[in-house]
């Protein structure tokens, strides 16, 4: 119950922060595809992204980035892969895709939401997003703040001598795409 008061007085800030003014969108309809997973090392951790490809003759795919710390380590996103189709209510859709890095209770998670381009490709809409494996997220459709979704993070702060499990401050971030570039 406190999670979804939470969630209820979000959306009320994201309603008044951007009132009743939004442009509207013309996206196309996301072409049919598939999704893969990364490649696995002799120890399952991926060795490349996930990818997401269209299922046309001349295929179009889009591969998660890795994500590098330093130049030892580098994370793909290759593990459990998961798209959602959304449609829009001006018409088309646009997916929502993501795939984990591995790693037990310290792993993480990196999303994109896609659009279809009129060559065939893809573009993402979002900013770098990479949360971890204890984060929430969510997809909102409020059509008064945005024609597009509304992309929802909320991912615990880490303090002092917390455990995993322990309970734990969250940062929720808004993401609203607010135009059709």
């Amino acid at each position: 119950m406190k999670c979804l008061w939470v969630w209820a007085l979000v959306a009320g800030f994201v309603a008044n922060a951007w009132g009743q003014g939004t442009r509207s969108a013309v996206i196309r309809e996301f072409p049919e595809y598939r999704v893969y997973p990364g490649t696995l090392d002799q120890d399952n951790f991926p060795v490349s992204g996930a990818r997401l490809c269209t299922t046309e003759a001349k295929p179009h795919c889009f591969a998660l980035d890795r994500h590098e710390t330093d130049e030892n380590d580098r994370f793909y996103f290759g593990l459990r892969a998961t798209s959602k189709r959304i449609k829009l209510s001006g018409g088309g859709s646009v997916v929502l895709f993501n795939a984990n890095c591995g790693g037990g209770s310290g792993s993480s998670d990196r999303y994109v939401l896609l659009r279809s381009e009129s060559d065939g490709r893809f573009k993402n809409l979002l900013p770098p997003i990479v949360v971890s494996n204890q984060a929430d997220v969510a997809i909102w459709d409020l059509p008064t703040v945005s024609a597009m979704p509304i992309f929802l993070t909320a991912d615990f702060l880490w303090e002092g001598m917390e455990a995993h499990y322990s309970n734990h401050f969250f940062e929720v971030q808004i993401y609203v795409y607010d135009c059709c570039d």
